[in-house]
């Protein structure tokens, strides 16, 4: 019996085709993941569900759940199901909680405006739900708010309002994209334990195969707005039987052509890095003791080695970076280039010249005004005689050239790209001027599976062509292991395991490395032929 019973939705939204022909059935008690590439219509088909479609949208086929026909409903009678009867879990937390309000009040809201409890009565439901989804009194008490929560846990927040009114059927978009392993796992733990014991069912959203095949029940693969290939999660990965799914199979697995690295000359140093923050103040005149985010990090990376960082939110990743980006300060150790010191606040504009970052999210990280040539030369600025008139135009033609893009290309504002696209020109910018390092943090954890292997494969070639070095920071232990020659396992601000990357991976020493790999999604056993 379905739960959610969806047939033949098809949506155009102001002409334009998104949804063709789209059916899928939830069962009580039981997870359909959706998978696809970005634009393929997951999302939308969720929207189309919770009848949240932008204006201009036209809409045919039915969708009908526990019986009634959404597709039929006014807007007044829908509202008394979202929530209600379907619950909504989104990407990206920070973005779904109001950082003026505290946890408390978020998850109590809704139960106030909809069920009509008292401010006391929705605080005490509000309590129970949060103790249920693993954020106990007295560790996390209502009046937090969600800037005092890690990324985990303010998931666990916007987990806790999507079932605080006990609905039927819960929809999760891309809910651990940005999460680490371990944190990732105990969400997706989560869900599955709520399915079970609420008897409700889930649409899980990603472009992430590992993670569908340990926690769905049902899989159905969309690909241009269409839905090409469905059923038992267990039946559809053995078999692959459309072409597409097997693309996706095969791009998750991917290894980049790239040989093993040679020599052993350092150009990055890192020497007993310490950076520590003052603690949280006690009253009027107390203070905790101050939180050490790097204790004592060293380590060499050689010309031409790809270098992996690996660790859980909050080991001090993001802090090491900054220090070696120049944007952090030290308490003790230094960091050196080639052996010119990066100090914070005093770093050579010819060591930023030999220093390029790429970051997670590249439309952020472009001013959208501007087109691809002056982006793409932003780092111009750092050299002595930086190039102009034809001989501008020629070191844009060979840096997009060199990414897979082309030389007109550098005449297109950055909205008219896709994200792949958009990564690409990131790292043409970081190599324009043809630096020795290139800092890549979670660079391809956002990506599409196809995608991300397109871009693995550029790193790749780019490090042979150039003798490029990177410093490859990742919660993806999938991608680290295919990228990088040696890798760094950090925790609690220290490195505790280093090694070869395949060593490392194929015997960790160390119980936390154990711990992450345990925790890493397992790409499904293809069956042969």
């Amino acid at each position: 019996m379905s739960l959610l019973r969806v047939r033949g939705l098809t949506v155009a939204i102001h002409g334009t085709p998104i949804l063709r022909e789209v059916s899928l059935d939830v069962a009580p008690g039981r997870i359909l993941g959706v998978i696809g590439e970005s634009g393929s219509g997951k999302s939308m088909t969720a929207l189309s569900v919770m009848r949240l479609l932008p204006s201009g949208a036209e809409v045919s086929g039915t969708v009908r759940l526990d019986g009634q026909v959404l597709t039929d409903f006014s807007e007044r009678r829908m509202r008394a199901v979202r929530g209600a009867q379907v619950g909504m879990v989104f990407q990206e937390p920070m973005t779904a909680l109001n950082p003026l309000q505290t946890i408390g009040d978020q998850v109590s809201e809704t139960l106030r405006l909809h069920d009509g409890l008292s401010p006391r009565l929705a605080r005490a439901r509000a309590r129970e739900v949060l103790d249920r989804v693993g954020l106990p009194d007295p560790e996390f008490p209502l009046g937090r708010y969600p800037h005092e929560l890690s990324g985990g846990q303010r998931q666990r927040v916007v987990i806790a309002m999507a079932i605080a009114r006990r609905p039927k059927l819960l929809i999760a978009d891309e809910p651990t994209t940005a999460l680490d392993v371990t944190t990732q796992a105990q969400i997706l733990a989560l869900i599955r334990r709520l399915v079970d014991e609420d008897g409700m069912g889930a649409i899980l959203i990603t472009h992430d195969l590992a993670v569908v095949s340990g926690v769905a029940d049902d899989v159905a693969i969309m690909r241009a707005g269409e839905v090409v290939e469905a059923g038992p999660t267990a039946e559809v990965f053995a078999h692959m039987r459309h072409p597409y799914t097997r693309a996706l199979f095969d791009a998750s697995g991917h290894h980049p052509d790239r040989p093993p690295h040679e020599g052993d000359v350092p150009l990055l140093q890192v020497e007993g890095a310490v950076r520590r923050y003052p603690g949280r103040r006690l009253g009027l005149w107390g203070r905790a003791a101050p939180k050490v985010a790097v204790d004592g990090v060293s380590f060499n990376l050689r010309h031409g080695e790809n270098l992996g960082l690996v660790g859980e939110s909050g080991c001090g990743k993001s802090t090491l970076t900054r220090a070696i980006l120049g944007l952090e300060p030290l308490q003790g150790g230094r960091i050196a280039l080639d052996g010119a010191p990066i100090v914070a606040g005093a770093v050579s504009v010819a060591a930023r010249a030999r220093l390029q970052v790429v970051f997670q999210d590249p439309y952020g990280s472009f001013n959208p005004r501007h087109r691809v040539a002056r982006l793409v030369t932003e780092p111009f600025h750092l050299l002595d005689r930086p190039p102009t008139g034809p001989a501008r135009d020629i070191a844009v033609a060979e840096a997009l050239e060199a990414v897979g893009l082309q030389a007109s290309d550098a005449r297109k504002h950055i909205h008219e790209f896709s994200g792949g696209q958009r990564q690409r020109i990131a790292i043409a910018r970081a190599l324009i001027i043809k630096p020795s390092l290139i800092v890549l943090d979670e660079a391809v954890s956002a990506l599409d599976v196809q995608v991300r292997a397109q871009i693995l494969d550029l790193l790749a070639d780019l490090t042979e062509r150039y003798r490029l070095s990177y410093l490859f920071i990742s919660h993806d232990l999938h991608v680290v292991r295919r990228i990088t020659d040696r890798v760094l396992v950090m925790k609690e601000g220290r490195i505790v395991e280093e090694g070869p990357t395949e060593a490392v991976f194929a015997n960790p020493t160390h119980a936390y490395t154990r711990s992450l790999l345990a925790a890493t999604p397992v790409l499904p056993t293809r069956a042969a032929g």
